[in-house]
């Protein structure tokens, strides 16, 4: 192939008078591009004497100021650079258009189906995946998703991958095809989240200047070089799993893994499996090959336990074996392996309430409160707040799309004269939904919306205006009042049906039919 780019003035019908030059040359033209000041090319090869006289030949046209020989075309290099990008990602990446048709098929896709490009460009997607509707949903209905868990059976084998898909979208935000992203289940660890050494320092994530953050700290560095349980104790929203990982991170095993569960996630008996692994064919369902528990990934590092209020009397007395022995039983097994982790357990529920009415065992309480470290509250360390809030905007910019460059006196001294029960968790809550309702690059007072699920009236209602009197009725029709001056507040700051429901956290067209369904018109806006 031989490519030219021609380089014009902005005339009316230069490009018919360059094609006018290829024709009259017998050329046959393959592709073109066009731009404002540039005319690209690409033929079919020619011999060096044609490209000379068809140089001079299209030079010769009014207004032509040079003509180039390239080695590709602006679509080409960014096609390839493109595709180079989606095949050096360690996930695999399909793109098919509105009939399911794939036409991107990346290298990590190759190895994981077992398939070659050429074999699949072309071919419906569920002949490669199988007839999955979560992708017929994503086509037909524009239903985006995340991290849905499939299996996808090769042969006699069955694999499992996780998968996530985007729409894509015309002008009119109709879909005409989809990108669907997909990850070997053995290669995505995150599911359990086990995280490697921390290299960015242990108290990166932890923001506060406070004397009560300050102490806490102090208290982690000194304890984090011994191997005895800790037992991090706060409210939720404080922070514990950060602390844990500091601890880590701090301790002689760092370089060894952080592993982190959280034990009111999982029922008791798929807890059960994931602490402690089982033997092939212990259960229905069991993977041939059994499965390694939490605590043998952890050997020689960290095994953080949240929520461990919520382990039950069997799982308790379980825990309360290793932590005596320093082994483990796989589910299935008669064998006891040696294990040597470190246990940092967390909770916020009143442990010594609960051995007074049986529900926690007193043995394995004393093995776990070695070392007690109580994690303050928000409403105890309000000098942090306005850091922590500098902090969320510098975080969320990019994420929303914002240049919000801090905020005024008025709306940290309303934040500090709130008692936080969700803490900081509730905190970041409030800056990004702020964040979103903030047109300028300020934050002000009346970005300040708290929806707290601890109090059963807000410290503002940014949503209802201050004289505003609210006749309450029944709890269905004070839900959806308390909705339709959500959906006009958020559109009156968007005017987008796919900004409003990011925020809201639907999809637009619910968006819409909630519009509909409330009657709002522009004038009550």
């Amino acid at each position: 192939m031989v490519r030219f780019e021609v380089n014009t003035k902005d005339r009316f019908g230069i490009t018919t008078e360059i094609l006018y030059k290829l024709y009259n040359k017998n050329i046959d033209l393959v592709s073109m591009e066009v731009f404002p000041t540039k005319v690209c090319i690409k033929i079919n090869d020619i011999d060096a004497k044609t490209k000379e006289i068809l140089k001079e030949a299209i030079c010769s046209i009014a207004d032509v100021i040079s003509v180039n020989e390239v080695e590709l075309l602006s679509y080409e290099k960014n096609e390839r650079q493109l595709l180079a990008v989606i095949n050096s990602v360690d996930e695999g990446i399909i793109s098919i258009d509105k009939d399911f048709k794939i036409n991107i098929f990346n290298n990590y896709c190759q190895e994981l189906f077992n398939y070659k490009k050429a074999e699949v460009v072309g071919r419906d997607i569920r002949e490669i995946v199988g007839n999955d509707d979560i992708i017929a949903d994503l086509v037909n209905k524009g239903i985006e998703y995340d991290n849905i868990k499939s299996s996808l059976k090769h042969g006699d084998t069955t694999s499992s991958y996780i998968t996530t898909g985007r729409r894509i979208t015309n002008d009119y935000d109709e879909t005409v095809g989809a990108v669907i992203s997909i990850k070997d289940v053995n290669k995505a660890k995150q599911l359990v989240k086990v995280i490697n050494k921390n290299n960015d320092g242990p108290f990166k994530d932890i923001i506060g200047n406070s004397k009560s953050m300050g102490k806490v700290k102090k208290v982690t560095t000194t304890i984090a070089k011994s191997n005895s349980t800790v037992l991090l104790r706060g409210d939720s929203g404080t922070g514990k799993e950060l602390f844990a990982n500091a601890i880590h991170n701090l301790s002689d095993r760092k370089d060894e893994r952080f592993v982190a569960i959280n034990c009111a996630a999982l029922p008791d008996s798929l807890l059960e499996s994931e602490l402690f692994g089982y033997e092939k064919g212990s259960f229905t369902g069991a993977m041939q090959s059994g499965k390694e528990g939490l605590f043998k990934e952890a050997n020689k590092g960290t095994i953080f336990l949240d929520e461990i209020g919520e382990l039950s009397m069997i799982l308790q007395a379980k825990l309360l074996r290793v932590l005596q022995e320093g082994k483990i039983r796989k589910i299935g097994s008669s064998k006891e392996e040696a294990v040597d982790v470190r246990v940092i357990a967390a909770t916020h529920k009143n442990l010594e309430k609960m051995i007074k009415e049986g529900s926690f065992r007193e043995d394995l309480y004393y093995r776990l409160n070695v070392i007690p470290i109580k994690i303050p509250n928000l409403k105890e360390r309000l000098d942090d707040i306005p850091i922590l809030v500098q902090f969320f905007i510098n975080k969320l910019n990019k994420k929303l799309n914002k240049d919000i460059r801090g905020f005024k006196k008025e709306f940290i001294d309303e934040l500090m004269s709130y008692d936080w029960p969700g803490n900081v968790r509730e905190l970041q809550n409030l800056i990004e939904r702020a964040m979103n309702l903030c047109n300028g690059d300020i934050l002000t007072t009346q970005h300040i919306v708290i929806d707290s699920i601890y109090k059963d009236e807000d410290i503002t209602d940014s949503f209802i205006e201050e004289d505003e009197e609210v006749e309450f009725n029944s709890l269905k029709e004070e839900m959806e009042r308390y909705e339709k001056e959500i959906i006009m507040k958020v559109y009156d700051s968007n005017k987008s049906y796919r900004s409003s429901a990011k925020i809201l956290g639907i999809s637009h067209t619910a968006v819409m039919n909630k519009i509909k369904k409330y009657n709002i018109k522009e004038d009550d806006l």
